[in-house]
């Protein structure tokens, strides 16, 4: 009976708290079908659908790869290629003295190449800190992870840029709370997975540099040709009588009126560099709100 109500109440907690205990966490039992990745556990993503500029806004969907696998101890935990699907909760975009913007990404769902999907879990709330009951001290309560993944993603990007986040930028998503996986989905997901190539993934900016300003020619030189003149005349005389030379008239030279100067061309534009991520720090939201504030580091 002592064991019966050991194991009782080992479930009501896992069912509370939705977390693992460590104890049996790290259970390596031949009967064990779940593995289990801790709290913290980075996962490296390619975003496979573009966040534009003008159009983006809360709400709206981000869609992304994993394009390296996650292990749990030596095993394949999430294989590459595995879909990660999240949500815009705001976007801060950049302006004319700031070339940076953020964006607040709620990740929801994990999808696997064989259809196996995982919802990340929401936040604890007040009616689930209370079932804790009396027997959890404040400090365990404190130190309970939250488990919705909410990243602010800060990026290097201009206002003249068209997108925010391009096909293939490269971010990672930290878990907030233990994540649960069943060891057969996980086999027959990691035997349909193919590796995420980020050579594939083309940018999708409509930014092309431009060909410039041409310059205008100028205008030829206006050329008014002389006369040739006219030759002497020459008409003999007498007899005892010299010839009468009658002169005649001298050339004159052409006349050139100069042409006007073109005017200089001006380069194309070029395009702002492609937007780029610089960090990706996790963040804790509500569940009844959209709101997050920043998960504080712990030394």
């Amino acid at each position: 009976m002592e064991r019966v109500a050991i194991a009782a109440g080992l479930f009501s907690l896992l069912c509370v708290t939705g977390q693992v205990p460590a104890a049996l966490a790290q259970t390596d039992s031949p009967n064990d079908e779940s593995t289990t990745l801790p709290a913290g556990t980075k996962i490296e993503l390619a975003v496979t659908a573009p966040v534009w500029a003008r159009t983006a806004k809360p709400g709206d969907s981000l869609y992304s790869q994993v394009d390296f696998p996650v292990l749990a101890g030596k095993s394949i935990a999430i294989p590459a290629g595995t879909y990660v699907q999240g949500e815009i909760l705001s976007i801060i975009r950049p302006s004319r003295f700031k070339s940076h913007a953020e964006i607040q990404v709620l990740f929801s769902t994990i999808i696997f190449a064989n259809g196996y999907a995982v919802q990340l879990p929401a936040l604890p709330s007040a009616a689930t800190t209370f079932a804790l009951g009396a027997a959890s001290s404040s400090a365990s309560i404190a130190n309970t992870p939250p488990a919705t993944v909410v990243m602010k993603l800060t990026l290097d990007v201009s206002f003249q840029n068209d997108l925010l986040l391009d096909n293939g930028s490269q971010l990672d998503m930290s878990l907030a709370s233990p994540l649960l996986l069943d060891d057969r989905q996980l086999a027959a997901a990691i035997a349909a997975s193919r590796p995420v190539d980020l050579g594939q993934f083309k940018s999708a900016t409509l930014c092309r540099p431009t060909s410039g300003t041409p310059g205008t020619p100028g205008s030829p030189d206006t050329v008014i040709p002389g006369s040739p003149g006219t030759p002497s005349t020459t008409i003999p005389g007498g007899p005892g009588m010299p010839d009468i030379v009658i002169p005649g008239t001298p050339a004159t030279p052409p006349t050139v009126i100069p042409g006007s100067p073109g005017t200089p061309g001006f380069p194309g534009s070029s395009c702002p560099a492609p937007p780029m991520v610089i960090s990706s720090e996790p963040m804790v939201a509500s569940p009844s709100s959209s709101t997050a504030t920043a998960i504080p580091s712990h030394p």
